[in-house]
């Protein structure tokens, strides 16, 4: 048993951030966190997570390991939820005690499924898809939310199911003490649709020192196109392939990330890319590792993101530093953070006048101190030095 006076326990799952949550934390708080990462169905050892910290604890959820965690889990001064969504985080944060502090650092799925903020985020070609492997009854809940009030969607769910998914994260919201958001402005929807008692506290799951090179100067050096992050519809992939139809793309080449997501979906992308771009179309079905997947993104002076939610900030911010032409929704959390901070960034009409926006190395010598003001790494350790501090510091009513 890990002797847990004056610890923080950390929940997550086997995913490609969780090392650079453990850096961070371990360099303002070190040896006073324990992080549970759960293994992924039929496997073994971590995939992801590569970090030695004596403190991570791995295990499926049905261990003896993590039942051991979570028997002693009112001796930790806090625990850090890292993403919702997933059911055997709700059951922890339903099975403990009332006295227990639970911090969540919202991804976006965990924030973004609630009704209110699903609705109208697929856009139509991409509906059209989805409609097509949904059932009559899935169409029809589908169609309910998407047509009537805000007001209905947050109710529907407590007639539809007894045990409604959105019922239980109601009950796991009245637990949630404090919130930290991607972006400030979703904080705003945690307070209008979830709870205004959630208290705001930064943590920033990326630091701008993670895109430096030993060639500062380093920018863009193609104009390649990266569409998207994943297998998901909120990528809106096909609405995105029909407007760049329109668009003068020469030789150039239409790079689509898919390595993790729906892999009905992503099928489905990959055969409508290759019918409508043929070999321009470039699917990219396995993860690269950070490194190579920087030295990459140099080739994509292009980044399109038609994501209506939040999504993919780590490749926005990535590209931005590059000196990419990055073009976002107008109606993406993203989009509205970046321009109120001064970013310059594009609407996704701005696609056909690409001829005439400017160099890499302009936008570089623009965005990049807007960037390191955001995101430079002592900014993000004084920001997580204050959230652990609250947490600690933080009693129970």
């Amino acid at each position: 048993m890990i002797e847990s006076d004056g610890l923080l326990l950390h929940i997550t799952e086997d995913e490609k951030f969780i090392d650079y949550v453990i850096d961070v934390f371990e360099s303002v708080y070190p040896n006073r966190n324990v992080y549970f990462v759960a293994l992924k169905e039929n496997e073994e050892e971590l995939k992801l997570v590569h970090s030695q910290n004596p403190n991570i604890v791995k295990g499926k959820i049905d261990s003896d390991e993590f039942k051991d965690l979570i028997k002693s889990i009112n001796r930790f001064k806090g625990v850090i939820i890292h993403n919702l969504i997933t059911e055997f985080k709700q059951e922890v944060i339903l099975d403990a005690r009332p006295d227990v502090y639970f911090h969540w650092m919202a991804w976006g799925a965990d924030l973004y499924s609630i009704p209110v903020l699903s609705r109208n985020v697929i856009m139509a070609e991409t509906q059209k898809f989805l409609n097509s492997c949904r059932s009559y009854k899935e169409r029809l809940a589908g169609e309910m939310y998407n047509n009537y009030p805000a007001v209905f969607n947050l109710l529907y769910p407590f007639f539809y199911a007894e045990k409604s998914p959105l019922l239980i994260r109601m009950k796991c919201y009245r637990k949630i003490r404090s919130v930290s958001t991607v972006t400030p402005i979703e904080y705003s929807y945690v307070k209008k649709y979830i709870s205004n008692k959630i208290k705001y506290l930064p943590f920033k799951y990326i630091t701008i020192d993670q895109f430096y090179s030993e060639n500062e100067a380093d920018v863009c050096t193609d104009n390649n196109f990266l569409i998207g992050n994943s297998a998901t519809y909120e990528n809106n992939h096909i609405d995105t392939f029909l407007l760049l139809q329109r668009c003068n793309l020469e030789d150039k080449l239409l790079y689509c990330p898919l390595s993790y997501g729906d892999k009905k979906y992503r099928d489905f992308v990959v055969s409508k890319g290759n019918e409508i771009f043929g070999k321009k179309f470039v699917p990219l079905t396995e993860f690269l590792p950070l490194k190579d997947y920087n030295t990459f993104l140099l080739t994509c002076g292009n980044l399109i993101m038609n994501n209506i939610r939040q999504q993919g900030m780590g490749n926005v911010i990535m590209s931005l530093w590059k000196g990419a032409r990055v073009f976002i929704n107008e109606k993406s959390p993203i989009y509205l953070y970046m321009k109120e901070e001064g970013v310059l960034l594009y609407k996704m009409s701005d696609l056909e006048n690409m001829s005439i926006l400017p160099d890499f190395e302009t936008l570089a010598k623009h965005n990049r101190p807007i960037l390191e003001n955001l995101y430079n790494r002592k900014r993000v350790l004084n920001e997580t030095s204050d959230l652990i501090k609250h947490i600690l510091n933080s009693k129970i009513a």
